[in-house]
């Protein structure tokens, strides 16, 4: 079975914050597969668990490349889990990966650092952050646009936007939880 190619349509990915400093991120890619090349591969257990492995381990090889730090300290993200499903039709595809890490909060200020290489999107994306009830996010530095509900946050960047480079958020959570 050959693979042609796939063409990207959507990102979102999904920060749950803890009070202990525990991230969880679910990322989420859809594609259009005109030949129907993961569908098939669906069919072929063997197959199916290589591509998933190479796929978990490419995006395990994004993750090392970038830089991110919880207050100044770097912490090492890892795919944890990774799957192939479709929406409702096989020409679309959709990776998911569920992605950990965690670094040491304080009283406080607390800055959340990332650092990619920039890129030009090929497709829409979101990001919904979810942080613990009564955190204030009190600054954001990203090439996205952003919008701040209480103790959510929501980052979106639209088809030929750029993206990447160094993000910051700065956010103080709730005394009680310290």
């Amino acid at each position: 079975m050959v693979r042609d190619e796939i063409v990207p349509l959507h990102a979102e990915s999904f920060f749950f914050v803890s009070n202990s400093g525990e991230f969880f991120q679910v990322l989420i890619y859809d594609y259009y597969d005109e030949e129907e090349y993961y569908r098939k591969l669906s069919h072929d257990e063997e197959a199916f668990v290589r591509e998933v492995d190479k796929l978990w381990l490419n995006m395990q090889s994004i993750l090392d490349e970038g830089e991110l730090y919880v207050n100044g300290v770097r912490v090492r993200p890892r795919v944890i889990f990774m799957d192939v499903q479709h929406r409702g039709s096989g020409t679309l595809p959709y990776f998911i990966w569920i992605i950990n890490f965690k670094g040491k909060f304080r009283r406080g200020v607390n800055i959340y650092r990332s650092v990619y290489e920039e890129e030009v999107l090929e497709y829409d994306c979101e990001a919904y952050w979810c942080f613990p009830a009564g955190t204030k996010i009190l600054d954001v530095k990203t090439y996205m646009n952003k919008d701040i509900f209480g103790n959510f946050m929501v980052l979106w960047a639209r088809k030929g936007d750029k993206i990447g480079g160094e993000e910051e958020i700065k956010f103080r959570l709730s005394p009680t939880f310290i």
